[in-house]
């Protein structure tokens, strides 16, 4: 398999590709003190026809490139992942952190890199545990790694794939409305829930206002208020109770109209069934 070289950090383009053998040479025999500046860049996750941009990705690669950052026991680190079979080989950083390529499946969208990446990262952290911490920037798979040295480097010739994927996020799904829209009774009702609510409210009092502002504006979304009325009647009953209005209060009066009407926007996505 041929990588992405490119000569420094600083390139959008890269200038020849080798080997990942080629790249296990270069890192086994170069120098552990080379300057950021004057060592070559590698990207591992991805190949592309002519830059570090997503939209220029041909093809994945199968390669989680991992970078565990402060190390405390880095010894215990390489030796970590050379006990792991899905391993394809480690490495110190010039840094004295550890590098590390794990064997993935091909993946056929940035999604399913990433959806194996985080399930990969997840389990590693449990095995690292404090004697390090994986930098998340590598779930990037265009994110450029340098080739540092270690004479030292493991490979594994024979490395078993790391099957593990978090299942894709369901789509939000809106619920259509099955109301009538509002008349006068279902907006007085709205009305006076609203009002024993927030004329409770005498105690830890964002929280509950959040709610509140929420549910009402699930009842608007369901046709049973409109929602010029369902905002000033939310205004309205914050600015006239007591206790958010006090000193006592854990928040500003800004604070819980801002936080109430942007919580009613999140209610006005998920319409609430009436009885």
């Amino acid at each position: 398999m041929k990588l992405n070289i490119y000569k420094n950090r600083l390139q959008k383009e890269y200038f020849t590709t080798l080997t990942t053998d080629e790249i296990f040479h270069l890192i086994r025999t170069n120098r552990g003190d080379i300057p950021k500046n004057e060592r070559l860049g590698v990207v591992y996750a991805s190949t592309s026809s002519k830059g570090r941009k997503h939209e220029d990705i041909d093809t994945y690669t199968g390669i989680a490139f991992i970078d565990v950052d402060n190390c405390r026991r880095p010894t215990f680190v390489k030796m970590l992942f050379q006990e792991l079979d899905c391993t394809i080989a480690c490495w110190y950083s010039s840094s004295g952190n550890v590098h590390a390529l794990i064997k993935i499946p091909v993946c056929k969208s940035k999604d399913e890199f990433k959806r194996r990446y985080s399930l990969l990262v997840k389990d590693l952290k449990e095995e690292i545990d404090d004697w390090g911490q994986i930098d998340e920037i590598t779930s990037n798979p265009t994110q450029l790694a340098f080739i540092s040295g270690d004479a030292e480097i493991f490979v594994n010739d024979a490395p078993v794939s790391y099957e593990g994927i978090y299942l894709p996020t369901p789509i939000k799904m809106v619920r259509k409305l099955k109301f009538h829209y509002n008349s006068d009774a279902s907006t007085s009702w709205c009305v006076d829930k609203a009002q024993n609510w927030f004329n409770g409210i005498d105690t830890n009092g964002y929280p509950q206002v959040l709610k509140y502002s929420y549910t009402i504006g699930g009842w608007c979304a369901s046709g049973k208020i409109d929602e010029f009325t369902a905002r000033q009647t939310i205004e309205q009953l914050i600015k006239g109770n007591p206790y958010l209005n006090s000193k006592n209060s854990s928040g500003s009066l800004t604070t819980y109209l801002s936080g109430a009407m942007a919580s009613f926007s999140k209610g006005l996505d998920m319409p609430l069934e009436w009885n």
